[in-house]
């Protein structure tokens, strides 16, 4: 009789501290779980950065792609517009200096470096309000954009340099993933028209 007497308040408390550990660790995953991003604010930032098969675009395409209902440049370039991208980064022939990029705080120094991914992808957002079907790709007096409502030309690097028009096109910051098999661009900070 003395062997079950031991056994069961030795059992009461193996269970009571089994209990208490689950209900311990039990409130600490609810209270993860909590701050934890939700299905929607997950969806809208997954949104925000769409992403680009590299395999859609050979070297030299030039097309405006609708991403999340706006209206971008895609620009593969090509070994020949490279060199006419080189030869037009000369900060003496600009109008404006620097270049508004989405994803990043500041304006950056309007450098063809700054403002593509490798020097081969060029992404900006067409911003002339309700007008992108006036936007000319490889057009222009610099080769790169020409937009017919302001008669706006652009260089390569979506530089103004010519005409009217607010200033240089919103770049959009870019990263490869996948192993370079895709691109992600980041929307982030889109302005609100």
């Amino acid at each position: 009789m003395s062997i079950f007497t031991m056994q069961r308040p030795h059992t009461l408390y193996t269970v009571t501290a089994a209990a208490l550990l689950f209900l311990v660790l039990l409130g600490i995953f609810l209270l993860l779980r909590t701050g934890l991003p939700s299905a929607d604010v997950i969806a809208r930032e997954a949104a925000n950065r769409p992403v680009i098969n590299v395999s859609d675009f050979d070297p030299g395409d030039a097309e405006i792609v609708q991403l999340n209902n706006l209206p971008v440049i895609v620009w593969r370039r090509n070994e020949v517009d490279r060199k006419l991208a080189a030869s037009q980064n000369a900060p003496k022939m600009w109008r404006q200096k620097y270049s508004t990029v989405l994803g990043l705080p500041e304006p950056v120094f309007a450098d063809d470096a700054n403002l593509t991914l490798d020097n081969e992808w060029f992404f900006a957002l067409v911003d002339f309000p309700n007008k992108y079907q006036h936007v000319i790709l490889r057009a222009g007096d610099f080769e790169g954009f020409f937009e017919g409502r302001y008669a706006a030309h652009f260089d390569l690097s979506g530089r103004i340099r010519k005409g009217g028009g607010s200033g240089n096109l919103t770049v959009i910051s870019a990263e490869y993933v996948n192993g370079g098999q895709s691109i992600q661009l980041n929307l982030s900070g889109v302005p609100k028209s």
